[in-house]
């Protein structure tokens, strides 16, 4: 007998949106409901508590950002590496733009109370580019294009142009990082 899963990745992108937009204490159930389609019940059937919820959301983004970590992990320091991780988060940030807002807020914190959880997500993001603690200038280069990277990305998948912005979002977010890109 085959038991069915639910897919939870759009209450728990839902929620990491709220989250990353309102911080955990100023985010109701109810919120996220509505965000996801559900009803406060069906939300509570899935996730029993908000601290639950949350504890989904912050598993996803870490799963998330080790998983991008761990693909490009192989590949050498340098352009090539930058531009393979680059294009790893256009490609979450466009699948699960809540996710991502959440780990922008964990690179630039926003004074919210309630990071704690979040606050390993920033570094596990810069392993993606660097083995190292980067130096002051390279974390304002990742800093800008992770920040590019996402707000670009919400704003095609806003206007409906999250395919035709794609590789535009890649090379704007790579020439942030120090590495100009040619285009046609």
């Amino acid at each position: 007998m085959t038991t069915m899963t639910a897919d939870l990745s759009g209450p728990i992108d839902a929620a990491a949106s709220l989250f990353a937009r309102h911080g955990f204490a100023r985010t109701s159930v109810q919120a996220v409901a509505d965000a996801a389609g559900y009803s406060k019940a069906g939300l509570l059937h899935h996730f029993p508590t908000k601290l639950a919820l949350h504890a989904a959301v912050v598993d996803a983004c870490r799963t998330e950002t080790a998983r991008v970590r761990d693909r490009v992990a192989e590949l050498p320091i340098g352009a090539e590496r930058d531009r393979r991780a680059i294009e790893l988060l256009v490609d979450l940030s466009l699948a699960r733009p809540g996710l991502v807002s959440l780990l922008l807020s964990t690179i630039v914190p926003m004074g919210d109370d309630d990071t704690a959880p979040l606050e390993d997500l920033g570094d596990l993001l810069f392993e993606a580019f660097d083995d190292a603690p980067p130096s002051e200038a390279r974390r304002i280069r990742v800093t800008g294009a992770l920040v590019a990277l996402g707000i670009l990305a919400l704003e095609a998948r806003r206007c409906d142009n999250a395919s035709p912005w794609r590789n535009e979002i890649i090379a704007t977010s790579v020439d942030a990082l120090g590495h100009a890109e040619s285009r046609s």
